[in-house]
């Protein structure tokens, strides 16, 4: 830091100098100049002529900004921390804008915000939005979204231009496809990751084009209780929703992306948290067409699946006193005296989702979409038995997937 003595040396000559230019334009030119020079000229120049020297912090070098807000200069302070958020150093960032954010114009608070959207910091991004301190903008809506806020709270203007609708109405089924799949989400994550499972399927449809569509992923906010615990199944309590909701009747299944829970389907719904990767997301897609686990079964659905003959699943075949199909191989599905046996001699994705999808799954997926035997359970039939009342609204199909 510069010295008492030095910095009143230096102020003189500042002030002589101010004197004898004697206009705005020259102490500004003059701030710029100090601000390029050293820190101690600039220290000495900040005292002299704050406001240009504020106006042109922005411009000012690194180490320049970084000594006036060691300093203590609430405007460089803030500066700064930006400085410091764009090279992701949010903690040592902090230290500086908790000290100067409340001295700052709305957009310098919006940059502020974005920076911290950016790199995920939620705990201070609430806490700046209890202040009132985020503006209206794209960051606060994004944090209303992390925090699962009403739907009603978040902008229709922002939700269309995220990618996210804000009601189950709006979406259009497609006739294209044999299967139409509504996702939802009550939180920022899981709808970024429903996109992203959205795109990548556009890229590689599986099993094949035109096998499933899925919907524009839907904010459900806080209308919806989903259980919390990351190591039991995602389950989300459906019944309140069931008649407040409007279904649109052409969709067949639910895939719902609450925080937390394992992968599992039950009656047309998929149920998954949001740090599921896609390999899961296929895995599950597949128990939708009656695909079963080829993993040791829980006990309590081996004590009945395991005691029945034949043909259980497209990929499953029980050898209750009789042969299994030729070249089919032993599965663990099953784990007592009667034995299952499943088509590949190798893992398969339902076996371990990590495994990629094999050709020979792919052309078994593809024929059971295609049997007319293949009758799996809608979304909406699950809820009809649920509750006497259905929300279910018709809608006009059309022929492309929108996006």
């Amino acid at each position: 830091m510069i010295t008492r003595v030095n910095t009143r040396l230096l102020c003189g000559l500042l002030l002589s100098l101010y004197v004898l230019t004697g206009s705005v334009n020259h102490s500004s030119k003059l701030a710029l100049w100090l601000g390029f020079s050293d820190a101690k000229s600039a220290i000495a120049g900040f005292y002299q002529f704050p406001r240009a020297f504020n106006n042109s912090l922005s411009s000012f070098p690194q180490p320049i900004v970084k000594a006036l807000a060691l300093n203590g200069f609430a405007n460089a302070q803030f500066n700064w921390a930006l400085v410091l958020l764009r090279q992701s150093h949010a903690d040592k960032a902090k230290l500086f804008w908790q000290l100067s954010v409340t001295q700052q114009p709305a957009n310098k608070r919006e940059q502020l915000a974005q920076l911290l959207v950016k790199q995920k910091r939620w705990a201070e991004l609430e806490l700046l939005a209890k202040q009132g301190l985020i503006p209206i903008s794209d960051a606060l809506e994004t944090l209303k979204l992390h925090l699962s806020y009403p739907k009603e709270s978040i902008s229709s203007e922002f939700a269309k231009r995220t990618g996210i609708a804000l009601f189950t109405h709006s979406q259009v089924a497609e006739q294209r496809c044999s299967y139409n799949v509504l996702m939802l989400s009550n939180h920022l994550e899981g709808l970024t990751k429903l996109n992203a499972f959205k795109q990548k399927h556009l890229l590689s449809p599986q099993p094949a084009s035109n096998s499933f569509c899925f919907s524009t992923p839907v904010y459900l906010g806080d209308s919806i209780e989903c259980q919390s615990n990351p190591l039991k199944a995602a389950n989300c309590h459906w019944q309140p929703l069931i008649n407040k909701v409007q279904w649109p009747r052409d969709f067949d299944f639910i895939v719902m992306m609450p925080r937390n829970g394992k992968g599992n389907v039950r009656s047309g719904i998929m149920q998954l948290g949001s740090q599921s990767h896609y390999g899961l997301f296929l895995h599950e897609l597949m128990h939708f067409d009656g695909f079963e686990d080829e993993y040791a079964l829980p006990t309590a659905k081996q004590a009945w699946l395991c005691k029945q003959t034949g043909y259980v699943a497209p990929n499953l075949f029980i050898a209750n006193g009789i042969s299994p199909p030729q070249g089919w191989h032993l599965s663990q599905s099953c784990q007592g005296k009667i034995k299952a046996y499943k088509p590949s001699k190798n893992w398969s994705i339902m076996q371990y989702q990590q495994v990629a999808l094999s050709t020979q799954y792919k052309v078994l997926w593809s024929k059971q979409i295609k049997s007319k035997d293949n009758q799996p359970l809608r979304f909406v039939d699950y809820f009809s038995k649920l509750s006497e009342t259905v929300n279910i609204i018709d809608k006009m199909t059309n022929n492309h997937i929108s996006e």
